[in-house]
C-alpha cells in the first residue's frame, strides 16, 4: 500500500525528492512542482475525453472510460518503472490528489516501489505557494540605475552563502524591453510563481534576503504580491556608478547581439523614447556606432529609473561607490549588522 503525506511533508524535505506528476503534459507545462518529474497517467487528449464523458454522462461512466484508456498503458508503466525507478522512495500527485494518482500509486506501490501520494494534489502545493507569495517578504534591495551589474553582484553574493533572489534569473528575462534577448522563453505566470516559491520557501526569515529592485513586470510576467511589496518597502542599498562605467557595462553586455535584434527592439521604444531620440539611436545601430545606441537607451532609461526611485521613502536607501571585493565585504558586514 501507498502512504498519504500532506503537502507540508513533502516542503519540509531539504530538496525535492524523486517526484512524480501524473496529470497531463499539458497541466505540467502550465505549472509545476520545481523538481518534479511529468510522468501523466493520461495525455492532453485522454483527460479531454474522460472530462467531456464526465459532463455529459456522469461520474460513473467517466471513471470507466478513464480506466478503459489506462489499463492497456499498465504494462508500458511498470516497464518504464523498473527500468528508472528502482532503488528510489516516490512521491507523487496529480490534481487534488484523487483517481489518477492513487491508481498509479496503486500500481506501482503493488509492484514493490515505496508510494508516497501528497494529499490534495498540485492544488496543495499552489494553495501554499499563493498564501507565501501574497505576505510580504522583508528583502535588502539592491538598487541602481542601468548598467551598475546588479545581478552579477547578486551573484557574488550568492556565492559566499548569503540569501539572494534573483528574479531575472527565475523569469528568464534581464527586466527591460532588451531584457529577453539571449534568453530562454519565459515560465507561464503559474511556473514563475512556483519557481519563486520553492526558491524562497527554505530561506531564514531572520538573515537579510537580498533582491534586485525591480519593476512589477518582468518582461511579461508579474512579480507576485509579497514580493513586489518586500520590494517597495526593503531598504535599498543604492549603486551610484557614473553615467560612462555604466554604459561600458551595457556596451559589453549588449554589443554582441546582431544589429538587427537591437534595431528591432529599439522601435518598440518609440512612443516613451519619442520618434527624435529613438530614430537617433536606430540611426546609430544601422552604421555601427554602438556606443551612441548604448548612450541614448541608458539616459531613457535612467530617467525612467529615477522616476520610480523618487516615490521611495529617502530615508530607507544609502548610496554606495564601492565596487568588486570591497562592495561584496560592505554588503556581508550589512547582514552581520541586521
Amino acid at each position: 500500500m501507498f502512504k498519504i503525506i500532506p503537502i507540508q511533508s513533502l516542503l519540509n524535505l531539504p530538496e525535492t525528492p524523486f517526484l512524480l506528476d501524473v496529470r497531463s503534459e499539458g497541466e505540467f507545462e502550465q505549472g509545476h512542482i520545481p523538481g518534479a518529474i511529468s510522468f501523466p497517467i493520461l495525455n492532453n487528449e485522454e483527460r479531454k475525453l474522460v472530462g467531456t464523458c464526465y459532463k455529459q454522462k456522469g461520474h460513473n461512466a467517466a471513471v470507466l472510460l478513464g480506466y478503459e484508456l489506462v489499463g492497456p498503458k499498465f504494462t508500458s508503466y511498470l516497464k518504464h518503472a523498473y527500468k528508472h525507478f528502482v532503488g528510489k522512495e516516490i512521491y507523487m500527485h496529480c490534481w487534488r490528489g484523487g483517481l489518477r494518482s492513487r491508481i498509479m500509486a496503486n500500481l506501482l506501490s503493488s509492484a514493490g516501489f515505496e508510494v508516497n501520494l501528497i494529499q490534495g494534489g498540485y492544488k496543495s502545493y499552489r494553495h501554499e505557494a499563493l498564501a507565501y507569495l501574497n505576505t510580504t517578504l522583508d528583502l535588502q534591495v539592491l538598487g541602481g540605475l542601468t548598467g551598475s551589474g546588479k545581478t552579477e553582484i547578486l551573484e557574488s553574493l550568492a556565492h559566499t552563502g548569503a540569501q539572494v533572489l534573483d528574479i531575472e534569473k527565475l523569469a528568464n528575462h534581464k527586466g527591460s524591453a532588451f531584457g529577453a534577448i539571449g534568453l530562454p522563453e519565459q515560465p507561464t505566470q503559474e511556473q514563475f510563481e512556483n519557481n519563486i516559491f520553492a526558491h524562497c520557501f527554505h530561506f531564514n526569515s531572520q538573515e537579510p534576503i537580498w533582491v534586485e529592485d525591480e519593476s512589477r513586470l518582468i518582461g511579461r510576467l508579474q512579480v507576485p504580491t509579497g514580493v513586489y511589496a518586500g520590494i517597495r518597502e526593503g531598504f535599498v542599498h543604492f549603486l551610484d556608478y557614473s553615467f560612462e562605467e555604466r554604459l561600458a557595462h551595457i556596451i559589453a553586455e549588449y554589443g554582441v547581439f546582431e544589429k538587427q535584434i537591437l534595431i528591432a527592439t529599439t522601435a518598440k521604444l518609440k512612443k516613451r523614447m519619442g520618434d527624435l531620440i529613438n530614430r537617433q539611436a536606430i540611426d546609430a545601430l544601422e552604421i555601427g556606432d554602438v556606443a551612441t545606441w548604448a548612450g541614448l537607451v541608458l539616459s531613457h532609461y535612467d530617467k525612467q529609473y529615477y522616476f520610480g526611485f523618487s516615490k521611495r521613502d529617502p530615508l530607507l536607501s544609502i548610496k554606495i561607490n564601492l565596487k568588486g571585493p570591497e562592495l561584496i565585504s560592505y554588503l556581508k558586514e550589512y547582514e552581520k549588522s541586521q
